[in-house]
């Protein structure tokens, strides 16, 4: 066999290759390799490139592990130079950029470990491109024992054995030693797509730039073939792409008459199917296509909560395969100790906002938890004499606020205390009152009522079928689709006319304007997440009414009709909450004056006879887009745990204030 580096320059030699879709589409696409598929599709492009970066984006760290909760950062080992520097000519980005690319287009990738006397760390890894492989060769069903490998065009085939090599694969069912590429499933979508475009293309290169037609007077001369065919060229010449006359009125005689037509993309469905191919692709590759496109139903909440999901829900089992494949194969490889192993360091994630970050980690560990040295360096900037020492103000003890500054921190879930930021009140002079806003995310009578009359039409309808069930002994008396689907249907208007209501007036507080349209996407999943809760709770109650002696749904059925005012009041309190909130967040993407250059925060409103945890919480105050500590964005926010949103009668206060 030839040596390591007769191999790599046997495969390497350079090719170039250009790719053009022409002639029949459904032939071309059908037959395209998955890398001229990623090179001339925009859609299947986008998201490929976007997850890789995205991914790329993290650091990749190598550690020792001393024992079960002490680990260090290793900068030293050959493990941390060869991933630090793959190789003589990638970064560590580039290189997980390339793999992960490699991987998403193909299902495969293979990553060659070389012996280096020139690197660092004694190492190089070399990305091979997987339609470079062309031919293995299985010592099982499920294990490879070589593969043969050649460039494009060029080079010489070569025989690499599976003992130099670290392969990531998708899993192909019926076939485990194989893989699959992600793209298999998208062929006839990007096909569509081909076709569209073809379409669009041959409409613009029609002869006729007015999209319509020219119309004779049927009592007129009749042109003889000749006469008609030298018009007809004539025309076409003149105001045809490309034509003198191109885009101009053109003149008619005889009586003839230009009658517009068009074929509408509405009426061919382009742009939809353009939505459903993006929508396709990202499907096949488990991220949320509003993270890539602009949607019109996307909120500024559910902005943030996708790109909080695209780390945990899209990337997280990638990112989880990548780490134990380096540790379980490529690391013993090198000759790496037991106890050091990779990891992505997701915390970098999080450098874009500071204040969540500080907030996290603050909540973790339960005081102030930076030295101003550590400050500095992180800012680049040198050590000063005494700042390692650990500032805790003398007003603070363990379980209190971590700064008596820290009004945007997190108030710490004990009952009693005393969050100081409930106490910092305007004075009241005429400076505080232009320099400061509040607008209170709390529900009217009105709208407290309106919910009030839909549960209590919705108990009645419930309990008249739900009663008869039981007193026939019906086992399954319960149907959580329909009564779920019936309540949200009933909620929904009223709540979208109280979050309508409470977001117009707080953009015309902010000079602004606010877009119901972006709202329904979330009003809807809020209503439907109420309603189940709702209904949940009343199946638990009829549960544990059915196992007393003497059941009696009625009984249930007028328990809850009791308490719907409280539920109404939590629901329409919480949808008010929310508009206020995205009212400002609308105000500061849109640049209202009102909040431009301001200090724009929530804070927590205490309701009566509130839970321990919430009376705790009464007066923190978080940046606007921010959550507060129990997770919420705001009081009674339907996400989490249901104990923190259940019957919850608190509020949200937006407070502006001059920098």
């Amino acid at each position: 066999m030839p040596s390591i580096f007769d191999r790599w320059r046997l495969i390497s030699k350079p090719s170039v290759t250009n790719i053009y879709i022409q002639g029949d589409a459904s032939t071309q696409v059908l037959n395209l390799t998955a890398t001229e598929l990623y090179q001339t599709q925009d859609n299947l492009r986008a998201v490929v490139d976007f997850l890789s970066n995205s991914l790329a984006q993290l650091p990749l760290k190598v550690y020792v592990r001393d024992d079960e909760t002490k680990r260090r950062r290793d900068r030293d080992s050959v493990a941390a130079k060869l991933l630090w520097k793959p190789n003589d000519y990638m970064t560590q980005f580039e290189f997980v950029r390339g793999l992960i690319t490699e991987y998403y287009v193909y299902g495969a990738v293979y990553v060659w470990v070389v012996p280096s006397t020139k690197s660092a760390s004694g190492w190089d890894l070399h990305i091979i491109p997987t339609n470079w492989v062309i031919s293995s060769q299985k010592a099982t069903p499920y294990k490879t024992a070589s593969i043969r490998v050649c460039a494009q065009n060029n080079g010489e085939a070569v025989d690499m054995p599976m003992e130099e090599i670290v392969p990531f694969k998708t899993y192909s069912p019926g076939h485990p030693g194989g893989y699959v590429s992600p793209i298999s499933s998208l062929r006839q979508t990007l096909l569509e797509q081909v076709e569209s475009g073809k379409f669009r293309r041959q409409l613009w290169r029609s002869s006729g730039r007015l999209n319509a037609q020219i119309v004779r007077p049927k009592d007129v001369q009749p042109w003889d073939e000749p006469t008609k065919t030298r018009w007809i060229e004539s025309f076409r010449e003149a105001w045809g792409s490309g034509g003198s006359k191109a885009g101009k009125i053109p003149l008619m005689e005889d009586g003839m008459e230009i009658k517009p037509f068009s074929t509408s993309f509405k009426e061919s469905e382009w742009s939809q199917s353009v939505v459903l191919s993006r929508e396709a692709v990202a499907a096949a590759y488990r991220v949320n296509p509003s993270l890539i496109w602009h949607s019109n139903t996307q909120t500024y909440a559910s902005a943030k909560d996708n790109a909080r999901a695209l780390y945990a829900d899209c990337l997280g089992p990638d990112i989880q395969m990548l780490q134990q494949r380096i540790n379980a194969f490529l690391l013993p490889m090198i000759g790496a100790e037991p106890n050091i192993y990779v990891e992505f360091d997701l915390t970098e994630k999080l450098k874009g906002s500071f204040e969540e970050r500080a907030s996290i980690l603050q909540s973790a560990v339960g005081g102030p938890w930076l030295t101003r040295n550590e400050a500095r360096a992180d800012n680049n900037l040198p050590p000063i004499e005494g700042g390692d020492e650990l500032i805790v103000p003398l007003n603070v003890t363990a379980g209190g606020q971590a700064s008596p500054q820290d009004t945007q921190g997190d108030a710490y879930d004990y009952p009693g205390v005393d969050n100081q930021a409930k106490d910092i009140k305007p004075c009241g002079c005429k400076s505080c009152k232009e320099s400061e806003i509040r607008i209170k995310g709390k529900s009217s009578k009105e709208d407290d009522e309106k919910v009030k009359d839909v549960l209590d039409k919705f108990f009645k309808r419930q309990a008249k079928s739900i009663i008869a069930k039981i007193g026939a002994d019906s086992s399954d008396f319960w149907d959580s689709e329909r009564w779920d689907k019936e309540l949200k249907e009933d909620l929904e208007p009223v709540l979208i006319k109280i979050a309508d209501k409470h977001g117009i007036e707080t953009a015309e507080l902010l000079e602004s304007e606010y877009s119901t349209a972006l709202t329904r996407a979330y009003l809807s999943k809020a209503s439907e997440m109420r309603a189940q809760k709702i209904n949940e709770g009343t199946y638990k109650k009829l549960l544990a009414d059915l196992e007393e002696d003497e059941p009696d749904a009625a009984h249930v059925f007028e328990v809850r009709e009791n308490t719907s005012g409280a539920l109404a009041k939590s629901a329409a309190g919480s949808i008010a909450s929310f508009a206020i909130s995205e009212a400002t967040n609308q105000a500061i993407s849109d640049g209202a004056p009102r909040v431009v250059g301001k200090i724009v925060e929530k804070e927590w409103v205490t309701g009566e006879n509130a839970r321990p945890s919430h009376q705790a919480m009464n007066g923190e105050r978080v940046p606007i887009d921010a959550d507060f500590s129990n997770g919420q964005h705001w009081p009674g926010e339907d996400i989490g745990d249901p104990e923190e949103s259940c019957g919850c009668n608190c509020t949200t206060e937006v407070i502006i204030t001059s920098t």
